[in-house]
């Protein structure tokens, strides 16, 4: 049987760190003898790993690559959008911000519209 502080040298972290593994809810580590507050040493290091580790089931993208994918998907995205609320809405007709609560509910419809068209769009383009 080991405290806290001596978990937490043990394991390389702080004692913080212990202590919000056994708070955490549901909590990663648990107390032995709950009234002593002692943890149970065996094993302590592999218990520890296994509530903590990333659990990942398939490789990640790396960063730079989602970046850049995501950002050219999203400027193409809204260029489809943009397409569709431009033959939408006469902005002419509109006057520069601020906006009634009207005039914002259009704008989302018609923001909503142009969202429909690019699902269309994506989804042609996947079955062809």
């Amino acid at each position: 049987m080991i405290s806290v502080a001596e978990a937490a040298e043990i394991l390389g972290r702080s004692k913080s760190t212990i202590y919000a593994a056994l708070n955490v809810s549901p909590p990663r580590l648990h107390y032995h003898d709950v009234r002593r507050r002692l943890l149970l040493r065996e094993g302590l290091e592999t218990r520890f790993a296994r509530s903590t580790r990333p659990r990942i089931d398939k490789p990640q993208a790396q960063a730079s690559q989602a970046k850049s994918k995501t950002t050219i998907d999203f400027e193409k995205q809204w260029e489809i959008i943009a397409e569709t609320a431009n033959k939408t809405l006469d902005c002419g007709a509109w006057s520069a911000p601020p906006w009634s609560g009207q005039q914002w509910a259009v704008l989302a419809g018609t923001i909503q519209v142009g969202m429909e068209d690019l699902i269309g769009e994506t989804e042609e383009a996947h079955t062809s």
